[in-house]
């Protein structure tokens, strides 16, 4: 048996308390380039730089964690059972999809699926890792065969994420769950990191900035207090202290700490302290628009936001994307 997992926070307590191997699989393909990649090796290449750059360390060691996660993961056709462990926020769902595609074709018909948006004896709920070992080990007998519903829905989902296909996105959130109730409201949540359409703001640095303007100053403080207005917790630190750094970048800085600022993985970045800048000021108003005043080039998977490309933007009103031609 196989038990697998984005991330090391439950696997001391899957060992030691459920027969079987536990192993972690956490690219966090709910941020960065994505694509219909033609084998594993060139998702390790193209992430493995993505990675590094964006959240710290070596090319080299990002590569080396994705072999690590890989190989747990191709060792699924030798077990009888593979156990998904997983909860309702964006990082794991994204993570959910690529897997259910991966484990049609290495464990067909032998997935299993542990996944929760809440848990009786803990009214904070935010993850698996809120739980404890007796009540990890309690989930066990309700797991769930992963039928051949849920694998349709999760390969369309995750064509939708590599393609960069937002219309199809929009569709697969409005779908009926099929096995995967969390999903809907997770391709929502990635939706609304589209530039928005009164500000140019991802809703990250919309709540990132509002913070700031609230009085926030460390960007470790400012992670907490936008954790508060996520329904469902999706990033670590690192993938917030990323969105500050952009904030902060030229050629226009909404936020400054009065000096360069340090890799997201410095100590020293979570003590900084951050103000608005007058372009950010204007843009928090609604008076500019940073993604007109920066020409930045970035993308949302596989859709790109550059000239020339589609000018999908996310309206908050509506909650929907909008394309502006």
């Amino acid at each position: 048996m196989l038990h697998l997992r984005c991330g090391d926070d439950i696997l001391p307590a899957l060992r030691a308390g459920l027969p079987g191997t536990a192993a972690r699989w956490c690219d966090a393909l709910c941020e960065g380039p994505l694509e219909p990649w033609p084998d594993e090796a060139a998702r390790r290449r193209v992430r493995s730089g993505w990675l590094a750059a964006r959240y710290g360390g070596t090319e080299a060691e990002a590569r080396r964690g994705l072999e690590d996660d890989d190989a747990g993961l191709a060792s699924a056709g030798e077990h009888d059972e593979v156990v998904l462990w997983c909860e309702h926020d964006l990082f794991d769902q994204a993570i959910l999809v690529y897997l259910l595609h991966r484990l049609d074709d290495l464990a067909p018909g032998r997935v299993r699926l542990v996944c929760l948006g809440s848990h009786p004896e803990v009214p904070d709920f935010l993850g698996l890792g809120s739980l404890t070992r007796a009540q990890l080990v309690a989930l066990w007998p309700a797991r769930v065969v992963v039928g051949p519903g849920v694998v349709a829905r999760a390969r369309r989902a995750w064509a939708a994420l590599c393609t960069g296909d937002v219309e199809a996105l929009v569709r697969e959130r409005g779908a009926p769950d099929d096995g995967l109730p969390f999903l809907g409201a997770a391709l929502g949540r990635y939706l609304a990191e589209l530039p928005a359409v009164r500000d140019g703001l991802t809703l990250t640095e919309t709540l990132a900035l509002r913070s700031v303007a609230a009085g926030g100053e460390r960007p470790r403080d400012l992670f907490r207090a936008v954790q508060r207005f996520e329904p469902a917790p999706w990033q670590g630190d690192l993938m917030f202290y990323a969105a500050l750094r952009e904030l902060a970048g030229e050629p226009v800085p909404l936020v400054t700490a009065g000096r360069a600022l340090p890799r997201v993985d410095d100590p020293g970045f979570g003590e900084a302290t951050l103000t608005l800048t007058e372009a950010g000021r204007r843009v928090l108003a609604g008076e500019a628009d940073w993604e007109m005043l920066s020409g930045r080039r970035r993308g949302l998977g596989s859709c790109e936001l550059r000239p020339g490309a589609p000018r999908w933007r996310w309206d908050a009103a509506a909650g929907n994307p909008v394309r502006l031609d």
